[in-house]
C-alpha cells in the first residue's frame, strides 16, 4: 500500500503493530530487480516470434515492475561472426554477455534456451556481479535428449530451473541438483492472445477444428486419421510446415489461429506415454485466443484447467470429441470460455514471472498458485 510505502520513505518512528511490521518487511523484501533476460530475440527473422515464451516473461517481469534487459545470445554471436553463422561469434558473444553483466550489475540473469553460452560464462558472471542470482527455463519435453542434456548442464550453474513439465521420471535419470528444479506453466499473456474465439459461434468463423503446425515424427499420421475419420460436412483444416513446407508466424499465425473453433493439441508422438503436466506452448495460445482444446489425457492438464480443456485418451476418442463438440456450438463455446478465463487468470505471464522472481529470489510466495511451487526433484 501507498501509506507504508511513503512512511518507510520517511524514516518515520513505526507504532508497533506485528500486522504493521510484517506488511513493510515484505514490501523491502520485495525491491525492484534489473533483469538479465538472455534468450533469443529472432532479430535475423524480423522478431517474428514475438509471442514465445521468452517475450512474454519479459512482459510478465516489466508488469511485476522489474527492469528487463533482453541480451539475445544468438543474435548477438551472429551480429559478431565474419561469416554468415553464429558459429564463429560465439567465444566474442560470450565476451559480451559478461561485459553486459558488469555494467549493467543485474539481480538475476534469466537464462531461456541459451545454448551458445559456456560454463565458463556463468562463473565469470558470478565474478562480474557478487551476489547475482542466476536461473534459466526450458519449454521442451524431457524426452528431447539433446535439449535436456543442454538443460542439465546449465542447471548445475543456476540457482533454479524451471521447465514445462512435472515428469519426475523423466527428469531424474539427468542426475540435476536436487531441490533447484520447478515446474512452470506455459504462460498466457493479455497482449499477445487477444482474440475471444470462444464468444463467436462456429457458423462465422472459417473452420469447425484446424491444426496449425507441424507435421514431424508421428503428427501427420495424426492428422491423416483425424481427416479420414471426422464425419462429412466437418470443416477440418491443416496449416504449417505439415502442408505448406513453412512456419506460420507472427500475425498470420494468430490471425489464422482465430478462425478455428477448435484444435488438438496433438503430440509429437500419441504413442508415446505422456509427460505430467506436458504440452507445448501451443495449449496457451490456443486457450488464452478461446480456442478449444484437445490435450491428451495422460498429460493431465486438467489439473490445471480444469474444465476448460477436453481431454482424449486415443485418436478413436479425439475424433469422437471433436465431432461431438462439431455439432453441439453451445457445449463447445462454454467450455472454451472457461479454459480462456482460467488461462488468463491463473497462467499469465505475470504471474508466472511473479512466482519464478519468488523463487529465484527465495521470498515467500505472494499468491496461492494454481500450478506446483514444489521442487520436482
Amino acid at each position: 500500500p501507498l501509506w507504508v510505502v511513503k512512511i518507510l520513505e520517511a524514516d518515520a518512528p513505526l507504532f508497533f503493530n506485528p500486522f504493521f511490521v510484517c506488511m513493510s518487511f515484505s514490501i523491502s523484501m520485495r525491491k525492484v530487480l534489473r533483469i538479465l533476460l538472455v534468450a533469443n530475440e529472432d532479430r535475423n527473422l524480423l522478431q517474428s516470434r514475438w509471442y514465445s515464451t521468452e517475450w512474454k516473461l519479459r512482459n510478465g517481469l516489466i508488469r511485476n515492475d522489474h527492469l528487463v534487459l533482453f541480451f539475445s545470445d544468438r543474435d548477438v554471436a551472429r551480429e559478431l561472426s565474419l561469416l554468415p553463422s553464429k558459429k564463429f561469434g560465439v567465444k566474442k558473444m560470450n565476451l559480451k554477455l559478461v561485459e553486459t553483466v558488469r555494467h549493467f550489475a543485474p539481480h538475476i540473469v534469466l537464462f531461456g534456451h541459451a545454448d551458445l553460452c559456456s560454463n565458463d560464462t556463468f562463473e565469470a558472471i558470478r565474478l562480474a556481479a557478487p551476489g547475482v542470482r542466476l536461473a534459466q527455463f526450458n519449454v521442451d519435453a524431457t524426452f528431447r535428449v539433446k535439449t535436456m542434456k543442454k538443460f542439465a548442464g546449465r542447471a548445475r550453474h543456476m540457482d533454479a530451473s524451471f521447465i514445462t513439465t512435472c515428469d519426475a521420471a523423466g527428469l531424474k535419470p539427468l542426475l540435476l541438483r536436487n531441490q533447484s528444479i520447478y515446474f512452470m506453466p506455459n504462460p498466457v499473456d493479455a497482449s499477445i492472445e487477444t482474440s475471444r474465439v470462444h464468444d463467436q459461434p462456429a457458423s462465422s468463423l472459417d473452420w469447425d477444428g484446424q491444426f496449425l503446425g507441424t507435421g514431424i515424427e508421428k503428427r501427420a499420421e495424426q492428422l491423416d486419421y483425424i481427416a479420414t475419420n471426422l464425419p462429412t460436412g466437418y470443416r477440418f483444416s491443416v496449416r504449417g510446415r505439415a502442408t505448406e513446407g513453412k512456419h506460420l508466424v507472427s500475425a498470420s499465425y494468430f490471425n489464422a489461429l482465430a478462425q478455428g473453433a477448435s484444435s488438438p493439441n496433438l503430440p509429437l508422438d500419441d504413442a508415446r506415454p505422456a509427460a505430467y503436466l506436458y504440452s507445448s506452448d501451443r495449449i496457451a495460445q490456443l486457450l488464452g485466443s478461446g480456442v478449444l482444446a484437445y490435450t491428451q489425457a495422460d498429460a493431465g492438464l486438467s489439473a490445471l484447467y480444469e474444465d476448460g480443456i477436453v481431454e482424449w485418451k486415443d485418436r478413436a476418442s479425439l475424433v469422437e470429441n471433436m465431432a461431438r463438440f462439431g455439432r453441439d456450438d453451445t457445449a463447445r463455446r462454454t467450455i472454451a470460455g472457461i479454459g480462456h478465463r482460467l488461462a488468463h487468470e491463473r497462467m499469465s505471464s505475470t504471474l508466472v514471472s511473479a512466482a519464478m522472481i519468488e523463487t529465484i529470489m527465495e521470498w515467500p510466495l505472494s499468491h496461492s498458485y494454481a500450478w506446483p511451487t514444489d521442487p520436482i526433484l
